[in-house]
């Protein structure tokens, strides 16, 4: 493997958050609830989405508009790493933490129970074509064929939720389906 493939792994001294904002500006600590990923637009940049873990560390994703993607966790004490890969590495890197080449034996026991179903989960936004409406209402079943099983919202689940129940902005959707009718159900209802 070539030097150019090989990612940048730089530590950030610990700094106050002001005096880090002014190094990074683009990376100012922002608080989310743990477990949820805040998504923002970074104008002439890409996107950036951040996690907050539940130690109040961060990790935030920057997806460069060309390709390029910085990862930066960020201790809660304010010391600061970041390790920038490109694009392929990106992918295989993501490969690996979703489990394409090695799934765990918890996770092979609940794939064969379910065997070719997806479960899966979205975060529901603001301009969600669902926010604001039943489950009932929306049809969600009924148009896209895919199943809302539980509904995370803040600090409660909501275990096989009721078709009257509302959707609301910030909700986390866990949907079960077939993979081929995910795709359909994000563009009808989610984004």
């Amino acid at each position: 493997m070539t030097s150019a493939y090989l990612p940048v792994l730089e530590r950030l001294p610990g700094r106050s958050t002001g005096e880090r904002s002014r190094r990074l500006p683009s990376l100012e600590r922002t608080m989310t609830e743990k477990g949820q990923i805040q998504e923002d637009d970074l104008p002439g940049i890409g996107r950036r989405f951040t996690f907050t873990l539940p130690d109040d560390g961060q990790i935030c994703v920057v997806i460069h508009h060309t390709g390029r993607r910085d990862l930066y966790f960020t201790e809660p004490d304010g010391d600061a790493q970041v390790l920038s890969v490109d694009d392929d590495l990106a992918r295989r890197l993501g490969a690996v933490i979703a489990g394409s080449y090695f799934t765990p034996a918890a996770a092979q026991r609940v794939e064969a129970v379910i065997g070719g179903l997806l479960i899966d989960w979205v975060t529901v936004g603001e301009a969600s074509p669902v926010a604001g409406r039943t489950i009932a209402e929306a049809e969600i079943r009924v148009r896209s064929r895919i199943t809302v099983a539980a509904i995370v919202r803040g600090d409660q689940s909501i275990v096989a939720p009721e078709p009257e129940e509302e959707v609301r902005p910030g909700d986390q959707l866990v949907v079960v389906g077939r993979p081929e009718d995910l795709p359909g159900f994000l563009d009808q209802f989610i984004h």
